[in-house]
C-alpha cells in the first residue's frame, strides 16, 4: 500500500516538473495549446489545429522591439527555431507562412528556456496575421513543435510586398509536409533563414535536412537570459532595462524516489493539490525493497546542458546536487533544479525536505526491524 501511494504521487509529481516540454509564453498563443510537439504524421499541422479565436490580440508595431518567451522547463539541448507570419487569420495546411527571423541553435535555451529579442519588420503588412513559433530540438526524438498566436500590426506596409518576398517557414519531422529529417546532436542550420538571423549555441552545425557539419556558432544562452538581437536590425533597439526571466523549472515537493520501472506519464497532467504525506503508522518495508535510485553516469561529470549515459529508462539521473535529468532510452540531458532545492539519490526536493525524509524512511526501517 504505501509502495502505491509513493508510485502515484511520484507520477502526478513528474508531470508537469522533469517532463515539462517548452510552450511558447510570448505572444500569447492561440485557444489552449498543449506543450507536446505535433504529431509526426502531420495531423495536427499546422499550429496543434486549435482554436483559432481571436480572443487574445498581441500588439505589433512595426519597426518596434517584441519578445518571444516560453514556459516549461525541458529544452531538449536547444536546437534551432523561426518565428513566421501569415495573413490566414485561421491557419490551415495550406496556409503560407513568411519567415521573419531564425535562431540557429540555443533556441529555446540550452539549460533552460531563454528570451529572444526581436524587431518586427518595418515593411510587415498591417491588420489582423497569425505568428508562428516553430523548434526542432536538437535532443530527443526528432520532433517539431509549433505554437501559433494572432497578432496585430500597426504601422506597417499597406500591402503584402514586403511578406511575399520572405523565405518560406523551414518544417521539418513531418511526413505530410515533406520528408525532411533532423539529425540528433546537432544545433541547425536554415537553407534560407532570410534577413534577420541569430546564430547562438555550441554547435556541432549541421543543414536541417542533413549534410557536412559546418563550422561557427556563438556562445550558448543561459537560461532565463534574453539574447542580443543586435544583428536583427540595421536601427539600434534598446535592450530592455529590466528583462523579466522564464522561470527554468519548478520544485518538487517532497522528494520521491524514482521506480524501477520505466513509468508512462503521457496521460497525468496537474501536480498534487496538497504535500505528500506519510500514512499515519509505518508501514513495515523490511521485506520489501526500495526502488533503486538511478545513479549519476559514471566518468567525468557533464555539463548542464550535455548529455550523459543511463540505464533505467524514466528515472531521474542527479549530477552532483544542483543538476538532474530524467533517463530517457539510454540517454539524460542535465538541466539546473530549481532554487532551493537539490536532487540527491533519484530525487528532487527541498532540501531540508530530503533530508527528513530520510530520517522518516530510517525510524520506519528502525521500527519494522
Amino acid at each position: 500500500m504505501y509502495r502505491a501511494f509513493i508510485y502515484a504521487s511520484a507520477l502526478m509529481a513528474l508531470a508537469p516538473t522533469a517532463l515539462s516540454h517548452i510552450i511558447m509564453a510570448n505572444p500569447k498563443p492561440y485557444g489552449n495549446p498543449t506543450n507536446s510537439p505535433l504529431d509526426s504524421s502531420g495531423s495536427n499541422y499546422p499550429c496543434q489545429v486549435t482554436d483559432f479565436s481571436r480572443t487574445i490580440e498581441n500588439k505589433w508595431v512595426a519597426g518596434e522591439q517584441q519578445t518571444l518567451s516560453f514556459s516549461g522547463s525541458a529544452v531538449h539541448g536547444g536546437g534551432s527555431c523561426q518565428i513566421s507570419v501569415t495573413t490566414d487569420k485561421a491557419p490551415s495546411k495550406s496556409s503560407k507562412f513568411k519567415v521573419i527571423y531564425s535562431i540557429e541553435g540555443g533556441c529555446p535555451g540550452v539549460n533552460g528556456p531563454s528570451e529572444f529579442p526581436f524587431t518586427v519588420p518595418k515593411d510587415l503588412p498591417n491588420g489582423e496575421l497569425s505568428m508562428a513559433w516553430t523548434w526542432m530540438n536538437k535532443v530527443g526524438n526528432r520532433e517539431y513543435y509549433m505554437n501559433c498566436a494572432a497578432i496585430t500590426v500597426s504601422g506597417g506596409a499597406s500591402n503584402n510586398d514586403y511578406l511575399d518576398k520572405l523565405p518560406d517557414m523551414a518544417v521539418a519531422n513531418i511526413a505530410s509536409v515533406n520528408d525532411c529529417k533532423t539529425t540528433e546532436g546537432s544545433d541547425y542550420t536554415f537553407d534560407d533563414p532570410g534577413e534577420f538571423v541569430k546564430k547562438i549555441g555550441n554547435g556541432p552545425f549541421m543543414p536541417l535536412c542533413g549534410g557536412a557539419v559546418q563550422s561557427g556558432g556563438g556562445e550558448a544562452p543561459a537560461a532565463g537570459a534574453p539574447q542580443s538581437n543586435a544583428d536583427a536590425s540595421s536601427a539600434p533597439v534598446a535592450e530592455p532595462s529590466t528583462p523579466t526571466n522564464v522561470s527554468s523549472t519548478g520544485a518538487l515537493s517532497p522528494p520521491i524516489t524514482a521506480p524501477s520501472a520505466p513509468m508512462n506519464i503521457s496521460s497525468i497532467s496537474g501536480a498534487p493539490s496538497a504535500p505528500l504525506t506519510a500514512p499515519s503508522s509505518p508501514a513495515n518495508i523490511s521485506s520489501t525493497p526500495a526502488a533503486s535510485p538511478s545513479s549519476a553516469p559514471t566518468g567525468g561529470a557533464p555539463a548542464a546542458g550535455s548529455n550523459g549515459s543511463c540505464s533505467q529508462d524514466g528515472a531521474i539521473v542527479c549530477n552532483g546536487e544542483d543538476q538532474f535529468g530524467l533517463c530517457d532510452h539510454g540517454k539524460v540531458v542535465f538541466q539546473p533544479v530549481a532554487a532551493g532545492t537539490k536532487c540527491q539519490g533519484g530525487q528532487i526536493g527541498k532540501r531540508e525536505e530530503i533530508v527528513s525524509k530520510y530520517d522518516y524512511s530510517h525510524r520506519c526501517q528502525r521500527t519494522a526491524v
